[in-house]
């Protein structure tokens, strides 16, 4: 059976010890796994110019790599809580790890752009089944002291994966070949996969008691009120976000004039900050307040994003306003987040709860990666741009809805 947080209790002296341990390697690399997955799914984006040398196709088409992986990562998100309702979970892991290593592989031997869109098809298939295992581990694995340190490695490994991972895949590429990152990370993948296999925790590896359909979880959680309007609302303004990372490559190609190396410096300036404030987020918004927090980073963000989207800026003033744009994404997000119990008082199913959140940023980068590679030679950098624009000031007048009509209206807390 499955355990909540919290509740399973540790045996005493060396068995505590020994299985706090195991749960600590086990949140060290499963920072390192989602961090090495998703450093490979972020990178394609400055590495479109070779790919499409490669595979002898327009710059644009290249985005397909990334949206038919995405959308790989999607159906499984789909369907990963109903497969962990039949299999256990650490075998399910080492299937998927193999199945992950090895269409990484294939991938950077693809002779064809056809092979390549399947391999990467796979390959997002069997992170999205990871990131399910990684929230079954979060919310029925973890004893209550370690909960807190696996939420920081779900919020943290992304973010950091753009900001150091992306970077430096896009030196290895400058300095040798595409293919060369996409080797590395599949080795870092395999290796800290197998170390987490290991060291999987056993209150985690139990398939559940009630077999459900695969989306009769999902239904459940959003028939929360507001839940469906939020994680739409997310999904809308998670397209603004991932879309500058998804044609942030050909954005400063073609606005800028930047190689593979100019680039990557620019996204490790952009990205590094972006990591550094993970760490902060929780200390501003109790400093100032979630309101205050909330609705400052959203509006600023609101001016900032017309600034320099359209590449008009000295792109020393368009890489600042970038990075601060997306310094205060990760504020807004994180207050979002925190309120998450404010907004939805109950719940349901905790697995399928947490996938939403993995599921509204795949899904977005899924839906503008298609946009981009469908529309960006009809509709030109421009309407790219504006799209861009539109899904920002849509998305997030959905979320300040939802926070209005919940958090804000709530009463305050009765004094002591």
């Amino acid at each position: 059976m499955l355990q909540r947080p919290g509740l399973h209790r540790p045996g005493p002296g060396a068995h505590r010890g020994g299985r706090v341990n195991r749960e600590k390697l086990a949140i060290i690399f499963s920072f390192i796994f989602i961090f090495a997955f998703n450093s490979i799914d972020n990178a394609i984006a400055p590495l479109v110019k070779p790919i499409s040398e490669t595979f002898f196709i327009p710059t644009e088409k290249a985005l397909w790599l990334i949206s038919i992986c995405t959308g790989g990562t999607v159906a499984a998100l789909l369907a990963g809580p109903a497969i962990l309702s039949v299999f256990r979970a650490r075998k399910l892991m080492l299937f998927v790890l193999v199945t992950m290593a090895a269409a990484q592989a294939l991938f950077a031997l693809s002779y064809s752009f056809g092979a390549a869109l399947f391999f990467r098809a796979v390959s997002g298939f069997s992170a999205g089944i990871v990131a399910t295992i990684m929230w079954r581990l979060t919310f029925h694995g973890v004893s209550k002291e370690n909960f807190p340190h696996m939420i920081a490695v779900l919020m943290s490994a992304r973010p950091l994966a753009t900001a150091i991972g992306v970077p430096l895949a896009g030196l290895m590429a400058w300095k040798m070949n595409w293919q060369t990152p996409v080797w590395a990370i599949a080795v870092l993948t395999t290796v800290s996969g197998l170390v987490l296999y290991a060291f999987f925790p056993e209150n985690a590896d139990g398939v559940a008691a009630e077999k459900t359909g695969i989306l009769a979880p999902y239904k459940k959680a959003l028939s929360v009120p507001h839940a469906l309007f939020y994680y739409s609302g997310m999904t809308v303004n998670r397209m603004a976000y991932f879309g500058f990372y998804a044609f942030c490559g050909l954005w400063f190609d073609r606005h800028y004039g930047l190689n593979i190396k100019s680039i990557s410096v620019a996204l490790l300036i952009i990205g590094l900050a972006e990591a550094l404030i993970n760490f902060s987020t929780a200390k501003i918004i109790k400093r100032f307040g979630h309101k205050p927090t909330f609705v400052a980073s959203l509006s600023i963000s609101a001016v900032l994003l017309p600034l320099f989207i359209f590449g008009k800026l000295p792109l020393t003033a368009a890489v600042g306003l970038i990075t601060v744009f997306m310094l205060l994404d990760r504020i807004y997000s994180m207050a979002l987040v925190i309120s998450i119990p404010q907004m939805f008082p109950s719940t349901g199913d905790k697995t399928a709860f947490g996938s939403l959140n993995t599921l509204t940023a795949w899904g977005a980068m899924m839906l503008i990666s298609w946009f981009m590679g469908k529309f960006l030679g009809p509709i030109g950098m421009r309407g790219v741009e504006l799209f861009i624009v539109l899904c920002f000031f849509a998305g997030s007048a959905m979320l300040y809805t939802v926070q209005k009509r919940t958090v804000f209206a709530a009463p305050p807390p009765a004094a002591e």
